[in-house]
């Protein structure tokens, strides 16, 4: 994470963001407003014009009341983090949504049906066919999961019956919105006591397991929607974060704008003056 030439820590950005900083804020907008919106556009594309506002709210939102919401967030590690990010904008988008507005040519996809055309496949069949759900072209997929189109397709073959519509997309874009999202914020409830935590996923996807610790892992995603849903949103959230361009400047200093920030952190006095009240 860079602002100008100077590096700055992810954690030292948090702190920095928690305690009003401005510089810290504009790390933190340059960095993942970007990602921000690529969210905004493959699931809530009809939000796709007024993306900046959707984004300009969930900010204020995260700064209210001392950036409280800000600071619920996993501060462990920047890829938790942004998962919680994630989590937070697509509730706050699904809010905007309408369900008349999802397509009607194919049966919108239910917890129920998505398990059905899960059940059995292999893991890497399992990414391919719920991102395809949640609106991703095939170019984007093979780049995010790296994998050949003719993987890519075999992943793909039960969709052709009932949601062919999503096949040979070229377009990044959620069909159902509030469909999808519904699922998503169904998924995120289901939690069990099974379910491994975020960091376990982010070490195997980083490729610091052994296969004896990833092996039940990769299993257990493949039979739990829930933690299918956060494995997935982690694939995603590494292609966007490597693949997209910082904020300008320019657009980057009008969000902060919006903020009520210090101008800049007040620097104790030193012991003799606080002790003469100097």
């Amino acid at each position: 994470m860079t602002s100008g030439a100077k590096l700055i820590t992810f954690h030292k950005t948090l702190a920095g963001c928690e305690a009003g900083n401005p510089e810290s804020w504009r790390a933190f907008l340059g960095d993942y407003t970007p990602v921000v919106f690529q969210l905004v556009d493959v699931y809530l594309p009809l939000l796709r014009e007024g993306r900046a506002r959707l984004g300009e709210e969930t900010l204020l939102a995260l700064a209210a009341n001392n950036f409280e919401r800000l600071r619920s967030f996993d501060h462990q590690a920047e890829r938790e983090f942004l998962a919680d990010l994630r989590s937070f904008l697509l509730e706050r988008g699904a809010t905007k949504l309408e369900p008349a507005e999802d397509i009607t040519r194919a049966p919108k996809p239910a917890p129920d049906t998505v398990d059905a055309l899960l059940q059995g496949l292999p893991l890497i069949h399992q990414e391919i066919l719920f991102l395809k759900l949640a609106g991703y072209s095939d170019g984007t997929l093979e780049k995010m999961l790296r994998i050949t189109p003719a993987i890519a397709q075999r992943g793909l073959e039960r969709l052709q019956a009932d949601y062919s519509a999503v096949l040979k997309k070229d377009r990044d874009a959620c069909l159902w919105p509030a469909a999808w999202l519904e699922l998503l914020a169904h998924a995120r409830s289901a939690k069990s006591a099974d379910c491994p935590p975020l960091r376990h996923f982010v070490r195997i996807l980083d490729g610091q397991t052994s296969w004896y610790e990833k092996e039940p892992i990769e299993k257990h995603v493949g039979l739990c929607l829930h933690c299918l849903e956060r494995w997935t949103a982690l694939r995603e959230l590494i292609y966007w974060r490597r693949g997209v361009e910082r904020l300008p400047e320019t657009e980057v200093n009008a969000l902060v704008s919006r903020l009520s920030l210090r101008a800049q952190a007040k620097k104790e006095k030193p012991f003799l003056k606080r002790v003469w009240g100097a």
